[in-house]
């Protein structure tokens, strides 16, 4: 089990082969004894992003729709002809963005609609709580990768409470975000070793020190750091680019790490 390897505090990061697994190497191939949940976030799914989806959902052990993205689901569905083959587990939130006819149409066909009524805790937050608790009960998170679809594009406030829940969550599972031009994750504190697969991953790329300043170093990108302070009001690493399969990262505090994403087929 696990979905990050650490050792002598070092943490590997399998990035984009989490969602392309190549199982001619331990460190590429899918981490033994670990789960997938997909969540689906209210956000449209961009067309170049529908293969790399149904290949998700088909691996997936938990598919979880968060309020307003069933609609999106059941958009998707609809125009593709797969309405029927994409039933999730779960629709979860407090489902003031859930529509009526998506609604009716995955309950008649068995998936659990659960709603939190709470207005302290965002939907991506309750979509995580009832996958803890009610899907796999109570067990290590840490033994669950949970790849979201959607929530890094549209409004600048729910991009933001994203960024936030990646934080908040990193310590005890990882979560990795597909949008629409990137693949994002949280990169601990300490060391860091991102392995990247040129066929999807860059070139450009960003480390984001969006939790205060952080002493960077950095190694396998175009311009490197060595132990240089980066912060929001000073400088950060954006635009940069991948020039190496493995990227290695110390930091100091915990950082953001996104990277152009093309997935196969784009």
């Amino acid at each position: 089990m696990a979905t990050e390897q650490t050792v002598v505090n070092e943490t590997l990061h399998r990035g984009s082969y989490l969602l392309y697994p190549d199982q001619r190497s331990p460190e590429t191939a899918w981490p033994a004894d670990t789960e997938l949940a997909l969540l689906i976030l209210n956000e449209p799914l961009p067309p170049s992003k529908q293969p790399l989806f149904s290949q998700t959902w088909a691996r997936a052990n938990y598919r979880i729709c968060i309020d307003g993205g069933t609609n999106w689901l059941h958009a998707l569905g609809s125009q593709s002809d797969t309405l029927d083959q994409l039933i999730p587990d779960a629709i979860v939130g407090d489902l003031d963005s859930l529509n009526p006819e998506p609604k009716a149409y995955y309950e008649g066909r068995g998936t659990v609609v659960h709603r939190y009524s709470d207005q302290i805790s965002t939907d991506f937050m309750k979509g995580l709580r009832y996958l803890d608790t009610e899907m796999r009960g109570g067990r290590d998170p840490r033994a669950c990768v949970v790849v979201v679809f959607g929530g890094l594009g549209g409004r600048l406030d729910h991009i933001m409470h994203t960024l936030k829940v990646l934080f908040n969550n990193h310590e005890q599972r990882q979560i990795i975000v597909v949008s629409d031009e990137n693949l994002t994750f949280v990169l601990p504190r300490g060391r860091n070793r991102i392995l990247t697969d040129d066929r999807v991953d860059g070139p450009t790329c960003g480390i984001l020190p969006l939790a205060g300043e952080t002493m960077l170093t950095t190694d396998g990108l175009r311009w490197n750091l060595d132990n240089h302070p980066s912060s929001f009001e000073g400088l950060m690493s954006t635009s940069n680019i991948i020039d190496k399969p493995q990227i290695d990262v110390d930091t100091t505090v915990p950082v953001t790490w996104t990277a152009q994403f093309r997935p196969q087929g784009d």
